[in-house]
């Protein structure tokens, strides 16, 4: 299935540690738990924010924190859920939230087996840079599990575009 207006997303298993005031310590890292997509986002709207990499240049200083700085901007635009997903294990999606911020406002999600970007046909294989197969830039809005929206920044190593908060917001 590659990501079309109209499909539905596929039904994945991400694992992600729930925010919790402990965590901002630093020494507590939390239980991962688990949610399947269909599950959690049944009649919600969602964003979905897909990155290669959690504490990357582009992610970490230019990509997330356009989404921290607009949250009550997407959710007045009725966003149900914001959701940051990687390859990365959930402790260091956990870590890298709790670092960027969102508390509990920001699902920060390991794509468990890059699963759902595979799904979507967003992939980023960085195989010869050591790093693997990895989670591509890209945005999705999903509208009670349809894809309303999808923007994949492919080839894009600086400023995210279609995948940006503001490209975002257009789309709500």
């Amino acid at each position: 299935m590659s990501a079309t207006t109209g499909s539905q997303a596929p039904n994945t298993t991400f694992t992600y540690i729930p925010w919790a005031p402990e965590l901002d310590s630093g020494k507590v890292c939390g239980v991962p738990q688990s949610f399947q997509a269909h599950d959690r986002w049944k009649g919600k709207k969602v964003v979905i924010v897909s990155i290669p990499g959690a504490f990357t240049p582009v992610c970490h200083q230019n990509h997330i924190p356009g989404f921290i700085s607009k949250l009550s901007e997407l959710k007045a635009k009725g966003v149900d859920e914001v959701v940051v997903i990687a390859v990365n294990d959930a402790f260091v999606m956990s870590g890298w939230g709790v670092n960027l911020g969102g508390k509990d406002q920001v699902v920060y999600a390991c794509d468990n087996d890059v699963a759902f970007s595979k799904a979507l046909d967003a992939t980023l294989d960085l195989t010869s840079k050591g790093m693997g197969v990895r989670t591509a830039r890209y945005a999705v809005v999903l509208d009670d599990l349809k894809i309303s929206y999808f923007g994949k920044d492919e080839g894009n190593m600086g400023d995210p575009e279609k995948s940006s908060v503001d490209t975002v917001l257009s789309q709500l």
